[in-house]
C-alpha cells in the first residue's frame, strides 16, 4: 500500500522533471529565427523510455497506449492515422502556394478553440475548432498551429504552440498537452510554448522582409497576438483567408472519414428507432430527447451534434424548435431532427411518426407525398447535380404532389406550383455534412456533387393554422424527412438507411 501510494506521489514530480529538461533545450526567442530543432533530437531516448516504463504516463487525450480498445497504433483519433493528418497539412500548404504570390513567404496560423464557461469556473463541454481538428487531431484548447513556407517553395514546416501548464492545473483538470506529445504522438515537426508565437512570427517576417510575407488566417476570428504583429509591421504584411482552401479539402471525405460517418449515422438511426418504441400519448418532448441522447451515447457517440428538434403537433412548424418542453397529445405527429457526434464526425437525420403509433388518413397522405419527393431526390443524386438543382427539383416535385392532395388548387403552372411548395418548405433541401452539421460553409451549393461528398436530403412540409392554400384537415401539420447521403464512385449510399421511414415500417416498429 505504501509503495503504491508513493508511486502516485512521485509520478507528477517526475513529469515536472521531464518538462524542465524539455524547456531547457528549446531554442530561445533570441535565436528563434533559426529553424526550430525537433524535440526528439534534444531528449535522450533511453532516458525517456526508462522514465515512462518506471512510472505510468498520462495523456491529454486518448492514445493507443491508454485506449487500445479505441485506437490502433499510430492513430491520433479513431480510424485516422497521424500520416493522414500530415497529408491534410501538406495539401493545405500546396493550395496556399498555388493561390499565393509565389515569390513571398507564407505563414499559416490556425487556432484551436478556447474553453467557454457557463458561470465562474464551470466550463461548457469543450468542442475543438473544426479546421484545427481536421489538421491536427489535437483535442486540447488554446493551441496554435503555425505552418511556414519559404519564398518560391511549397515545402513547409509545422510548429505547434501550446500553453505552459503547472502541476496545480493538472490537479484540477488532468493531464495537459506537452512538447513531447506534440512531436511523438501528434506527429508535428516542431513544438514550443505559446509565449514564443509573437517572437517566432516577427523573426520569420524579418528574415523574409526582402521577399515579403503573407499571413493566412481565419478572417472570421480575431487573434490578438497576430493582430498586434500585423499592426506593428504596418502595411508590409498581406493577410489572406485560408478557410476556403481548407473547406475545399474537407468537403471530400477520405475512406476513414466515410467510415466514421457511417458509424455516426448508424448510431443516430438506431437511437431514433428506440425512441419511436418508447413513444406514447402524453409523453413529454423532453423525454424523447433524453431517450435519443441516452441511446446515442450508450452506442458510442460522445454527445448529440446539436440541440435536437423534438416537436409535437403544430410546434413542428417552427423549423428550429428546440424548447422540447410540451406534452404530445394523442393523435399528433412528432418530428425529431437529431444527430450525434462520433469522434469528430456528425450525423443529421429527421423522422416523423404518430405518437400513438398509427397514422391517420390525412397524415398518411401528406407524409407519403413528402416521402415520394425525398426518394426521388436521393435517386437523382446519382446524376451528381449541384445542391441548388436538387432544391429546384424539390420545389417542382413537392408542388405537384401537394396539388394532388388538395393544396394550391389555383396554381396553374409548374412555376406557380413550385412557388406554392416553397411557401410550405422555406428552407434549402440539402447541405454538406461532416465535422460540422452544416459543413464547409465556404463551399457553394452550385457545384456538382463529387465522389466522397456527404450531404443531407431533407424536404419538409410546414402547414401552419392559417395556411389558406391547404385544406383544413392538414392545418397544424409539420413534417420533414431527412437522410444523410454519401456520393460514391458507383452511385449513392444512404448512411441513415437503417432507420425505417415508410408508413408501414414505422407503424410496425411502434406496435
Amino acid at each position: 500500500m505504501v509503495a503504491s501510494r508513493s508511486s502516485r506521489i512521485l509520478s507528477p514530480i517526475w513529469k515536472r522533471i521531464i518538462r524542465n529538461v524539455v524547456e531547457s533545450t528549446i531554442v530561445s526567442s533570441r535565436n528563434i529565427s533559426s529553424s526550430l530543432v525537433p524535440l526528439k533530437q534534444h531528449l535522450d531516448k533511453n532516458f525517456l523510455d526508462s522514465a515512462t516504463t518506471k512510472f505510468s504516463k498520462s495523456y491529454p487525450q486518448p492514445v493507443f497506449e491508454s485506449h487500445p480498445n479505441l485506437l490502433k497504433k499510430g492513430e491520433i483519433t479513431p480510424l485516422i492515422h497521424k500520416d493522414e493528418y500530415k497529408e491534410r497539412r501538406t495539401k493545405l500548404m500546396q493550395k496556399v502556394f498555388q493561390q499565393s504570390d509565389g515569390s513571398k513567404a507564407n505563414i499559416v496560423v490556425v487556432q484551436s478553440s478556447s474553453k467557454l464557461y457557463m458561470s465562474g469556473k464551470i466550463p461548457y463541454v469543450f468542442r475543438q475548432d473544426s479546421d484545427f481538428f481536421y489538421l491536427t487531431g489535437c483535442l486540447e484548447p488554446d493551441v496554435v498551429l503555425v505552418m511556414v513556407s519559404s519564398p518560391c517553395s511549397d515545402k513547409y514546416e509545422s510548429i505547434l504552440f501550446i500553453p505552459k501548464t503547472d502541476l496545480n492545473t493538472e490537479v484540477w483538470e488532468g493531464p495537459k498537452l506537452d512538447l513531447d506529445f506534440c512531436v511523438n504522438i501528434l506527429g508535428i515537426e516542431q513544438a514550443n510554448y505559446d509565449s514564443q508565437i509573437a517572437p517566432f512570427v516577427c523573426s520569420y517576417i524579418k528574415q523574409n522582409h526582402l521577399n515579403g510575407v503573407q499571413i493566412w488566417r481565419d478572417h472570421g476570428r480575431s487573434f490578438r497576438i497576430i493582430d498586434d504583429v500585423i499592426t506593428q509591421k504596418g502595411g508590409s504584411i498581406a493577410t489572406l483567408d485560408y478557410v476556403p482552401l481548407i473547406h475545399n479539402l474537407r468537403v471530400i471525405k477520405s475512406k476513414s472519414e466515410q467510415e466514421l460517418m457511417r458509424r455516426s449515422c448508424s448510431i443516430i438511426a438506431e437511437a431514433t428507432i428506440e425512441t419511436m418504441k418508447k413513444s406514447k400519448p402524453s409523453i413529454c418532448e423532453s423525454q424523447l430527447w433524453a431517450c435519443v441522447e441516452y441511446h446515442s451515447r450508450m452506442s458510442g457517440a460522445q454527445y448529440l451534434a446539436y440541440p435536437p428538434v423534438v416537436a409535437g403537433g403544430p410546434r413542428a412548424n417552427t423549423i428550429h424548435y428546440i424548447n422540447n418542453n410540451q406534452l404530445i397529445n394523442n393523435g399528433e405527429m412528432v418530428l425529431m431532427d437529431a444527430g450525434c457526434q462520433y469522434h469528430g464526425y456528425t450525423s443529421d437525420m429527421t423522422r416523423c411518426w404518430p405518437i400513438n403509433g398509427k397514422f391517420t388518413s390525412h397524415q398518411t397522405e401528406a407524409y407519403e407525398a413528402l416521402l415520394d419527393v425525398q426518394l426521388d431526390l436521393i435517386q437523382f443524386c446519382n446524376e451528381r447535380p449541384p445542391l441548388d438543382i436538387l432544391f429546384q427539383r424539390m420545389c417542382r416535385q413537392l408542388g405537384k404532389n401537394l396539388q394532388q392532395i388538395g393544396f394550391g388548387k389555383d396554381a396553374k403552372s409548374c412555376v406557380e406550383r413550385a412557388q406554392m411548395a416553397y411557401s410550405v418548405c422555406p428552407h434549402h433541401v440539402s447541405h454538406y455534412l461532416g465535422i460540422d452539421v452544416h459543413d464547409t460553409g465556404k463551399i457553394h451549393r452550385n457545384i456538382p456533387l463529387e465522389t466522397g461528398m456527404v450531404i443531407t436530403i431533407e424536404p419538409g412540409l410546414y402547414v401552419d393554422l392559417n395556411r389558406s392554400i391547404a385544406p383544413k384537415e392538414f392545418h397544424g401539420l409539420g413534417l420533414r424527412i431527412e437522410d444523410d447521403i454519401l456520393i460514391t464512385e458507383t452511385g449513392v449510399e444512404v448512411l441513415t438507411q437503417s432507420c425505417p421511414k415508410t408508413v408501414a415500417e414505422i407503424e410496425s416498429i411502434m406496435r
